[in-house]
């Protein structure tokens, strides 16, 4: 099967980890990936085409001339949240924010026509799936993200600071909720608690907020490999989001045995299951408290790395991508893959 891949010029670290691995691994069976651009065009001897990064951006046009099944991987779409819309700081973000989501709503109109089926990382973002597109909920294919283990392993090297330290990490989302994460590591007491890791290339717009003694910040994009020497080297992931559909961070932190911190709702609950110690994200004292207790308690650590081990087992890129391939091949077969 020859899959031409839609592939933007500018993407998320996590969608392009997504992609990259799923293609990856589906050529072990058989399916060749082809890259386009979102403008196309598609080539004549592809069999599917597939968008593996629709949410926050429009929805390529070139989906709509295609003369082959259409498969698109919705990561959820963060500005119909009124919580992300709050959280916009610059005018020109809300402006932006406020044109992509009428366009999206107006290209759904097509939509339903043109897509044939769609991939959702989560329960979670396939019932937001539904509810933007105007799409069966049943018609949505939950097909989990994986892993590279080889990679995000426990036995690898690690970094060894002077001061133990919790793990953060801003990619320049709001809903990433760094601001609460600070705020809730400055309650801890300053005399005992351990250093707080920022990994954020994003920085220069939210620096201000950082000036907490002990909060440390890499200001810098962070390669796979030495990302997994500081997941290794946590005493915690600290990661309670607003919202998330998958939470990439999540499960790469707990297949290098790293125990996560996170939020009690949305995609982060559904990942992490009961290996994880989950909180309110809008809650400080919450977060704090779990902070504490991670850095204070060596028997909950040791539990938790064991909890996340075993529930990281569960994600693979290798399943993930036999999962999508069921799809593109059941397109290719006829079979009816979404509701009346």
């Amino acid at each position: 099967m020859r899959l031409a891949v839609v592939v933007r010029s500018v993407d998320a670290p996590s969608h392009r980890v997504y992609r990259e691995n799923v293609v990856r691994a589906l050529a072990a069976s058989g399916i060749h990936g082809i890259p386009i651009r979102r403008h196309g065009p598609i080539p004549p001897e592809c069999d599917v085409v597939w968008d593996p990064g629709l949410g926050m951006r429009p929805i390529p046009p070139i989906l709509r001339e295609s003369r082959v099944p259409v498969v698109v991987t919705f990561h959820g779409a963060r500005i119909f949240s009124p919580a992300y819309v709050r959280k916009a700081e610059w005018v020109v973000a809300r402006f932006y924010h406020s044109w992509l989501k009428s366009r999206i709503l107006r290209d759904r109109i097509w939509f339903r026509e043109v897509v044939t089926a769609v991939i959702a990382p989560s329960q979670f973002a396939a019932q937001e799936a539904a509810e933007v597109f105007n799409v069966p909920l049943e018609g949505v294919h939950v097909i989990p993200h994986g892993v590279d283990h080889a990679l995000f392993r426990p036995d690898g090297a690690r970094f060894m600071r002077e001061r133990p330290y919790l793990l953060h990490i801003f990619g320049g989302n709001p809903m990433k909720n760094t601001e609460r994460v600070v705020a809730a590591y400055a309650r801890l007491p300053e005399s005992s608690r351990p250093d707080l890791i920022v990994i954020s290339p994003w920085d220069w717009r939210i620096l201000g907020k950082f000036r907490v003694r002990g909060v440390k910040v890499i200001r810098r994009l962070v390669p796979q490999p030495e990302l997994a020497k500081w997941y290794r080297g946590a005493l915690a992931l600290v990661a309670p989001s607003l919202r998330e559909t998958f939470g990439l961070s999540l499960l790469e932190a707990m297949s290098c045995g790293c125990p996560v911190i996170t939020s009690n709702r949305t995609g982060c609950a559904e990942i992490v299951g009961d290996a994880a110690l989950l909180v309110d994200p809008c809650s400080t004292e919450e977060i704090a408290e779990a902070m504490w207790r991670l850095s204070a308690d060596g028997s909950l650590r040791r539990y938790l790395r064991e909890q996340s081990l075993r529930r990281a087992q569960a994600f693979s890129w290798s399943r993930s991508a036999a999962e999508h391939a069921w799809v593109f091949q059941s397109l290719l077969a006829g079979a009816s893959l979404r509701s009346a």
